[in-house]
């Protein structure tokens, strides 16, 4: 009977902050099954601008229309990172499904508050815009590794090099605390945790701020991270926010049988240790964008039909917040750091 109900059904979706939030528009309006109702930003000329991509929705500058808009069953919170925790328990409360922008939040504290608030409204769900997860090429890593074409995997490396370091020194700079590896570090944790399907269970880690010492950016704008899995594997990730390279999340991944390499000189596998050996072309799609709107479109799926599994289940993104806040942790101690997974 629900399932029929839901057949008909129609969600109806919100999107605070119109910066990245406008592909969330654009996701919920390319969406069979979705209303794009109201769009929210606090700057006039930007809202000027996206009320003429969307003249039907309503435009908002406060957030707080959307959050109690009972007609909206979904919010995208795509705003500043110091406000996604506010936004996302004010969602909840509100009995609001939550597609949010990583990171989801800044610290345990707030997380534990996200995590309260979804306990004390059991039917809503929230979901995290991981977008690599979307990609064709990491698909196919992921679907050789589990068919275990790489033999034993051992050792995977994944960087993510942001390339437009001025982005840093705009509103990140302004926050009280800004973190590169919540920033972008994160996107490299889910997808290698993603590809091989396992949890870290220790974390160690580094970090600087040398490339933005004379900017208003006072924290580490580069990190790098060990993780260790119970199965050995041993990954190495950096956040590389101040690099001179394009904007890239360059991947490798070591096995027994096999080698890949996804890198700016191109994406291929190699099956021998010859100095000749031959490069074999990996031909899936990259950056391939387009395919990002799959992320938003399989969490209003799973909204319609619970035995629908979102490319981002939530403890997923549980998860991955667990990992970065040990990697936190292991910067600010100098130690090795055991991960306590919250949700």
């Amino acid at each position: 009977y629900i399932q029929l109900i839901n057949l008909f059904r129609m969600i109806k979706a919100g999107v605070i902050g119109m910066g990245i939030g406008e592909k969330h528009a654009q996701a919920y309006d390319s969406h069979p099954k979705a209303i794009l109702k109201a769009i929210c930003d606090f700057d006039p000329n930007k809202m000027q601008s996206i009320n003429n991509r969307f003249p039907n929705v309503s435009s908002a500058y406060e957030d707080q229309s959307i959050l109690d808009d009972n007609n909206i069953d979904l919010v995208s919170i795509a705003s500043y990172d110091n406000y996604h925790c506010d936004q996302i328990v004010k969602a909840f409360n509100s009995g609001k499904h939550v597609m949010a922008e990583k990171p989801i939040c800044l610290n345990r504290n707030e997380m534990e508050k996200i995590i309260d608030a979804q306990e004390r409204n059991n039917n809503v769900k929230i979901s995290a815009n991981h977008v690599l997860r979307s990609n064709s090429r990491f698909n196919k890593l992921k679907n050789e590794v589990m068919k275990g074409k790489f033999g034993d995997i051992f050792f995977i490396e994944g960087d993510y090099y942001w390339g437009r370091s001025k982005k840093l020194y705009e509103w990140r700079a302004n926050m009280d605390y800004y973190s590169i590896i919540l920033g972008a570090a994160i996107h490299m944790i889910d997808l290698i945790m993603w590809i091989i399907g396992d949890k870290p269970i220790a974390v160690q880690a580094m970090g600087n701020n040398i490339a933005n010492k004379n900017t208003k950016l006072k924290y580490n704008s580069f990190s790098v991270i060990l993780l260790k899995f119970e199965s050995g594997i041993v990954a190495k990730l950096t956040g590389n926010g101040p690099c001179v390279h394009p904007h890239y999340h360059g991947l490798k991944i070591f096995g027994t049988k096999r080698t890949a390499i996804h890198d700016l000189s191109g994406a291929y596998y190699l099956e021998s240790t010859t100095e000749t050996s031959e490069q074999l072309p990996i031909l899936e799609p990259y950056p391939e964008k387009e395919s990002r709107q799959k992320v938003i479109h399989s969490f209003i799926d799973s909204i319609l039909n619970p035995e629908a599994l979102p490319i981002v289940p939530q403890q997923d993104v549980y998860n991955v917040m667990s990992v970065c806040f040990a990697a936190e942790d292991a910067i600010m101690t100098g130690k090795q750091i055991d991960i306590n997974y919250l949700g």
